[in-house]
């Protein structure tokens, strides 16, 4: 087997191989070798028939499978002569197979960094709980109010005004729109909010239009279907009729009908959904900041080939949303070689991180159990009311999908584990706190620098 290094970087390897067909025939005579006694051909006893007739049958269904071996074999050869120690799975891309002709490979290969583990102990973390305002709780229970809807028909043939409900048909005979689109029959469009089926149909509607009243309208499709040509697509909008927003009052009826006692116990049950939602924004803050501190406590070299794929990920998408314009506010104002200044900076760090995390999860043993994985399948099923069979299904079928799961799972295991030995202190915080917490900790500028 000839052997080119392509490549060589402390962390970073590139080889070319090149191995002669005679090894890749005699696995094939080998895998022939094992069929025959089951084999079955005219003329012959079964599992009489010569390796060269047999070899010519199914020498090319069994080609590729036997490549893959030998190609598995000599890279697991290389890797052990050069006593090579993986970060992960070589990268192994087959540029060159005729048959009687040597195959060719080439062989990327990131190696472990080396990580000397401090003592957790040295990590100091604050540990946070919520204390909601008493104005934050009356706001909150003020907003619950404002965002029950009662509607009633009018009686009155007026035109719409903004914030009723409005029930219309819609149709197009443009044949370059989808079926979704092209027509509907008596759907329901609340003019007080943004979410619109059709995009403008709101302003189309409010002030111009009374029940029974069919007219056309022109709409803006070019940018939810992304084609420029259709920026002026006619509807035919026919209203059904109307209903107005009626001020909404907490009584027996609701009350009683949604499981409370009294007004007490809804305000303590919106009060408990409120603590839950700051409680797992604190969880994510927890973990930042452990994340920062990790960061800065540990410096080590990174693989060169982790970095390259990451950073090619990264830069993928943000070239996707630029082409959708759909950049966050604070990476519009940047030039491309800003863009990539600040994320080869957060990719050195989401690289830095997983590595040491895997180091982690290593050095102290940490797995996820089938227990633990099933669990974890079942709550992430459970996030998907109706469809859990689907999904249960879906992943029986994609086993690696099921990593998806198990990743987050490890990943939080090995948080607690440090957490756990940590030094901590309990900090007691009000609503507006959270709030100014949440940006310092959340701000990408920050972490770009």
């Amino acid at each position: 087997m000839d052997i080119k290094e392509l490549k060589s970087k402390k962390l970073y390897k590139e080889y070319s191989l090149e191995i002669p067909f005679d090894d890749i025939d005699k696995e094939i005579n080998q895998k022939i070798q094992n069929i025959i006694p089951n084999v079955s051909i005219a003329g012959f006893r079964k599992g009489k028939a010569p390796l060269s007739i047999v070899k010519k049958k199914y020498e090319d269904s069994i080609l590729n499978e036997v490549i893959q071996n030998v190609v598995n074999t000599k890279t697991s050869d290389l890797i052990k002569e050069k006593k090579f120690n993986l970060f992960r799975q070589p990268k192994v891309d087959l540029k060159q197979f005729e048959k009687n002709k040597p195959a060719k490979i080439e062989i990327r290969i990131d190696l472990q960094p080396e990580i000397k583990l401090q003592d957790f102990k040295t990590i100091k973390l604050n540990q946070y709980e919520i204390n909601l305002s008493k104005k934050n709780l009356d706001d909150q229970y003020k907003n619950f109010i404002e965002s029950q809807k009662n509607f009633k028909t009018i009686t009155t043939n007026r035109l719409i005004k903004k914030g009723d409900k409005v029930f219309i048909d819609f149709k197009t005979d443009d044949t370059n729109i989808p079926e979704y689109l092209k027509s509907q029959n008596n759907i329901p469009i609340d003019t007080g909010i943004d979410q619109e089926i059709l995009p403008g149909i709101n302003k189309g509607l409010i002030s111009k239009f009374k029940i029974g009243d069919d007219k056309k309208v022109n709409i803006d499709l070019s940018t939810i279907l992304k084609n420029k040509d259709l920026k002026k697509i006619s509807y035919s909008v026919k209203v059904i009729s109307i209903e107005e927003k009626t001020k909404f009052e907490i009584n027996d009826e609701y009350l009683k009908k949604n499981g409370f006692k009294n007004e007490d116990e809804l305000r303590n049950f919106l009060k408990n959904n409120s603590n839950q939602q700051y409680i797992q924004g604190i969880k994510q803050i927890e973990k930042k900041q452990l994340m920062d501190l990790l960061n800065k406590q540990y410096d080590f070299d990174l693989p060169e080939g982790v970095l390259e794929d990451d950073f090619k990920e990264i830069w993928s998408r943000l070239e996707n949303a630029k082409k959708n314009d759909n950049l966050d506010e604070d990476d519009k104002s940047l030039s491309d070689d800003q863009l990539k200044k600040r994320y080869k900076k957060i990719s050195e760090r989401r690289v830095k991180l997983g590595a040491l995390l895997q180091y982690i999860a290593k050095e102290e043993k940490i797995l996820i159990s089938e227990e633990e994985l099933s669990q974890g399948i079942m709550q992430y099923a459970g996030q998907y009311p109706g469809q859990e069979k689907q999904i249960m299904d879906y992943l029986k079928q994609n086993p690696s999908s099921v990593e998806s799961i198990r990743g987050p799972l490890l990943e939080q295991k090995i948080i607690d584990r440090i957490i756990s030995k940590a030094s901590i202190t309990k900090k007691s915080i009000n609503d507006e706190q959270y709030k100014k917490l949440e940006l310092e900790t959340f701000d990408i500028k920050r972490d770009s620098v």
